[in-house]
């Protein structure tokens, strides 16, 4: 194999790479949104996701016995049901919107859960009173 055809031969490895790379990219992400994730339900059932959203006030419900906390989570397109079992999350009774991030899979009537990060933006209020 002369120089030319080895370049040629290497670019060509190359590019297939660099293709293959930016069709699987979306593909291999695990971040969604709620409304993403109900679309690829299907494909995703054994899969561990993450999956961002607002939860749906007056639907929590802490259950200390179980360690589990069950709520619905939106993107204002999709809800879901979730359950998250650990420790309960740290969120103040007079929040009025709290943005969180599970991660887990869904089994067949709900996402179930084992890591939860919360964003609670009344928390943050009462600094930014103090500040002004």
């Amino acid at each position: 194999m002369n120089k030319k055809h080895r370049f040629v031969f290497g670019f060509s490895i190359v590019v297939i790479l660099l293709g293959y790379l930016a069709l699987t990219s979306g593909v291999l992400s695990n971040q969604y949104e709620v409304s993403e994730a109900v679309a690829a339900k299907q494909n995703l059932t054994d899969s561990v996701i993450i999956v961002n959203g607002s939860v749906v006030m007056g639907t929590e419900k802490w259950d200390a016995l179980n360690r589990t906390f069950t709520f619905k989570l939106t993107d204002g397109i999709e809800t879901i049901d979730v359950i998250y079992t650990g420790e309960r999350p740290d969120i103040p009774p007079d929040a009025t919107s709290i943005q969180a991030v599970v991660t887990g899979r869904f089994n067949d009537s709900m996402f179930e859960s084992y890591k939860m990060l919360t964003k609670c933006p009344s928390k943050y209020d009462a600094a930014d009173d103090i500040t002004r």
